[in-house]
């Protein structure tokens, strides 16, 4: 009856982690290298899956045995650390950007997509639209992950066409998400202009590429703040609520739900992400984020005279970049 039990338990969580019955089908038959009927004699439960078949499975789509087999408790749930190389990219780093980009693309064609993040980073949503700030997160990447001969500096720095490309689809689908959040440290803005005065301090970012940074700052700044005074995105019309957390914000979070689905995600190493389907993890976070509000002043559409002297403060002090080099 364990058996059973714990064979019933691998493919519920199979169908939690792609609900959709032709995608689910479709990912196995690539993934085991089997036949379509083969396929589905194992999803109906007739032919076991093999020990190596569980193993690959489990692997490529984040599914904890430990979980499964109820060795862990309640104090102990399953992560996985996604350790993408975005310096010199495989197929396989490919891989695993694109799948996180396709939890947001199922956005689109569904209606109860949520999210909600907490961070001391500027988010990804809105670096993205700007090529130099994108470059620049993944040049300080590159540069505490390198050895110290080979440090290249930020001119060298390149976003290849297919790394923009799943850049560019991860904006459309957060666009769709129905409702989103976002917490920003109020230091957000300090701490990296911080990071890019320190890079030009040791000649790895030259005056004439700080001041184009700078340029970038100040039109991500206009956008962000003509986007709290109306708060949905102009093309979808989605809802997107940002707050200031009056406490400085350890490291960032993100959760993204819907009827089938529930992730979680802390960061790790700059751009990397440790993530979890877990549902008890997943409750955890949302309602841990939902407790950091109350020590947060919502900027969007409401709080005008916060969010007026906020902007203010953070173009004063990007205006300064250029002065103290």
């Amino acid at each position: 009856m364990k058996d059973v039990s714990l064979y019933e338990s691998f493919l519920t969580e199979l169908r939690k982690k792609i609900p959709q019955g032709a995608k689910l089908t479709n990912t196995l038959v690539d993934m085991l290298y089997i036949e379509r009927e083969a396929v589905y004699r194992r999803l109906r439960g007739e032919v076991p899956f093999t020990f190596v078949e569980v193993m690959t499975v489990a692997k490529e789509l984040g599914i904890s045995l430990d979980n499964l087999t109820e060795t862990d408790t309640c104090k102990s749930r399953p992560f996985q650390l996604k350790l993408v190389e975005y310096a010199n990219p495989l197929d396989a780093d490919f891989r695993m950007m694109q799948d996180f980009v396709e939890i947001f693309a199922c956005a689109e064609n569904e209606p109860d997509w949520e999210a909600g993040f907490s961070t001391n980073t500027l988010p990804k949503s809105f670096c993205y639209y700007y090529p130099g700030i994108t470059r620049f997160y993944l040049f300080k990447w590159l540069y505490q992950y390198s050895n110290v001969d080979s440090v290249k500096p930020f001119r060298e720095m390149v976003i290849s066409d297919r790394l923009a490309k799943i850049q560019q689809d991860f904006l459309h689908g957060m666009r769709c998400v129905r409702s989103s959040f976002y917490i920003l440290d109020h230091l957000v803005f300090h701490y990296l202009v911080t990071d890019m005065l320190f890079f030009a301090s040791i000649n790895l970012i030259t005056p004439g590429e700080l001041k184009e940074l700078q340029e970038e700052l100040m039109l991500l700044l206009e956008k962000l703040e003509r986007f709290t005074a109306k708060g949905r995105h102009e093309d979808t019309g989605n809802e997107m609520y940002i707050y200031l957390s009056n406490i400085n914000l350890d490291t960032s979070y993100c959760y993204v739900s819907s009827q089938n689905c529930h992730l979680s995600m802390l960061k790790a190493f700059t751009l990397n992400v440790i993530s979890s389907f877990d549902l008890e993890t997943f409750n955890r976070l949302k309602s841990w984020m939902n407790s950091l509000k109350r020590s947060s002043t919502l900027i969007t559409v409401s709080g005008e005279k916060e969010r007026v002297r906020f902007f203010n403060d953070q173009r004063q002090l990007v205006s300064d970049m250029t002065n103290t080099v």
